[in-house]
């Protein structure tokens, strides 16, 4: 932490105006004379060196940056500085009874966080002072240069108080305002009183901060508190404040001084370039025609070369319907030869079939052949019976018609024979 860059306050690298108005701010916490401090987002760990023995201080803080800074400037017996999360404190219940968490709630995402912590961490009768800047009339201050980059969220007065009671049933809220005074302080240093008369601003829509006490018991305190650094001598603070911004004005003249004097030199070196340029100009200008007609002849080129390329792609354009036409017809032909192939099966099929089947007409006809002269066996064979039947018949006629039988049948004897039987 070499700089100052707005987010935390930097002891000898701010205004003294500016530091102490925070630093006042620890000489209130003081007042409550705590045994075990919570000092919730201690920066460069300033506020540590407030609180005397037997008071022991833990001071927290995301930046390593300025732990390191704190260590380095403010360790001492009884003060441990911690890296933590303000929205994680990692310390038991009940473990202090006074936090402090100065100018650090507007500078949190998890804001709520820091107030549920610090009421976890507090012992029953412990208290929480926290401050932060009055969202109205710090607006105004910034109004040139615009909003605080490092702050996440600022508040007025009714949403402050609203969030404190939301966790504490008790709080109490001071407004903070730096006011100038007149102090009459005896040469010899043996004052045993101080006598001060500070009424105090107490609008809470014109206040520049607002420091408050929370806490789950009741708050007794409510006096007004007004701290006069033993070395403020404002007129003195301010005539040493001009007289280093001087001595900064005057390195800025040397260096300002030091710019012209290269300036002057950069103006010399600038003519001898503009020169030159000036030439390169001009040859750049003998390209340029050269370009020019380069340009003529690749344009010339490119319409001769896009001609080219139509004329191809017409051809491309061809050869695909080609292709295709070829692709159809040998895909007809493949299945031309498909069907050919099936018919030829289906012919040698039949072929076979045929040729089984004229086996079986020849041997039918065989057989029939066979048949029909058996058939022609038994035709002649019947001829032969019809005309032995014939004969027979006659015979049988003849017998019937004869004497001796009509005798028998007369008589009674003999066979019955019936002339007209056939």
């Amino acid at each position: 932490m070499s700089e100052f860059t707005g987010e935390r306050v930097i002891p000898g690298l701010v205004d003294g105006d500016l530091f102490n108005e925070h630093l006042a701010r620890y000489r209130f916490a003081a007042l409550h004379q705590p045994v075990r401090v919570l000092d919730a987002g201690c920066g460069s760990g300033y506020g540590t060196a407030v609180f005397p023995a037997p008071a022991t201080v833990t001071a927290v803080d995301v930046s390593a940056d300025a732990l390191h800074h704190a260590q380095q400037n403010f360790s001492r017996p009884g003060v441990r500085f911690v890296q933590a999360s303000c929205e994680a404190i990692p310390f038991a219940d009940a473990s202090f009874d006074l936090v402090t968490a100065f100018e650090v709630i507007e500078h949190l995402e998890r804001w709520p966080r820091l107030l549920a912590e610090a009421a976890r961490v507090l012992e029953p009768a412990g208290i929480l002072l926290v401050s932060t800047p009055n969202r109205a009339y710090y607006a105004e201050t910034r109004a040139a240069a615009g909003p605080n980059p490092f702050h996440c969220h600022e508040f007025e007065f009714e949403e402050f108080a609203g969030a404190l009671r939301a966790v504490f049933p008790h709080v109490r809220i001071w407004t903070q305002n730096h006011s100038e005074a007149i102090v009459f302080a005896p040469a010899n240093q043996t004052a045993v009183k101080t006598i001060l008369d500070a009424g105090g601003n107490a609008s809470p829509e014109t206040a520049h901060f607002f420091l408050a006490a929370c806490s789950q018991t009741e708050i007794t305190g409510n006096d007004v508190y007004a701290w006069v650094p033993s070395s403020a001598n404002l007129l003195r603070e301010r005539e040493h404040h001009i007289a280093k911004l001087e001595g900064e004005c005057a390195k800025k003249d040397l260096w300002l001084h030091e710019l012209a004097t290269d300036h002057s030199s950069l103006q010399v070196s600038h003519e001898a370039t503009l020169t030159e340029l000036r030439q390169r100009n001009q040859w750049a200008e003998r390209l340029n025609e050269e370009v020019a007609e380069r340009r003529a002849t690749i344009v010339q080129l490119q319409e001769e070369a896009a001609s080219s390329l139509a004329w191809v792609q017409a051809l491309q354009g061809q050869l695909a319907l080609t292709d295709l036409e070829v692709l159809r017809l040998q895909e007809m032909s493949a299945a031309l030869e498909a069907d050919l192939a099936a018919r030829t099966a289906w012919a040698r099929i039949l072929e076979a079939q045929l040729a089984e089947r004229t086996s079986h007409v020849l041997a039918q006809a065989d057989e029939l052949a066979a048949q029909t002269a058996h058939l022609d066996q038994q035709a002649e064979l019947l001829d032969q019976q019809d005309t032995r039947l014939g004969q027979l018949r006659a015979e049988r006629r003849l017998i019937a018609g004869s004497k001796w039988v009509r005798l028998g049948r007369k008589l009674g004897a003999g066979p019955a024979v019936q002339a007209g039987e056939e």
